[in-house]
């Protein structure tokens, strides 16, 4: 009977630490891709932002050039940041969805192989 509750216990331990590995997983693999993504972009957005506040402050220092000049450059500063946002709106709905397909198959997964 001591040597049954032994080997219980010990292949309870064993299952114990392989569940506690520190080996990722595939939803943790992509939802560290999908910050990746969102931190790239956030760069993105800022790097752009300060471009434009750069130009616009060169504008507004300036008194060379008419108004029309200025106002054509923040319309290029705001088409410039609206590209970064749809840039970055669309890989962070990328990253999603192939985080999606990836879980919906690892559940698939281990719904097939529990049956």
């Amino acid at each position: 009977m001591n040597k049954l509750m032994l080997s219980l216990s010990l292949v309870f331990l064993a299952f114990l630490f392989t569940g506690c590995s520190k080996q990722e997983g595939t939803a943790e693999q992509m939802g560290k891709k999908i910050d990746e993504s969102i931190e790239s972009s956030k760069k993105a957005i800022e790097e752009t932002t300060e471009k434009a506040a750069k130009k616009i402050e060169e504008f507004v220092d300036s008194s060379k050039g008419p108004a029309e000049q200025a106002g054509e450059k923040i319309d290029e500063t705001a088409a410039s940041l609206k590209d970064a946002m749809d840039k970055t709106l669309e890989d962070a709905a990328e990253k999603t969805e192939e985080t999606g397909s990836a879980l919906k198959e690892k559940a698939e997964d281990n719904t097939n192989s529990s049956y």
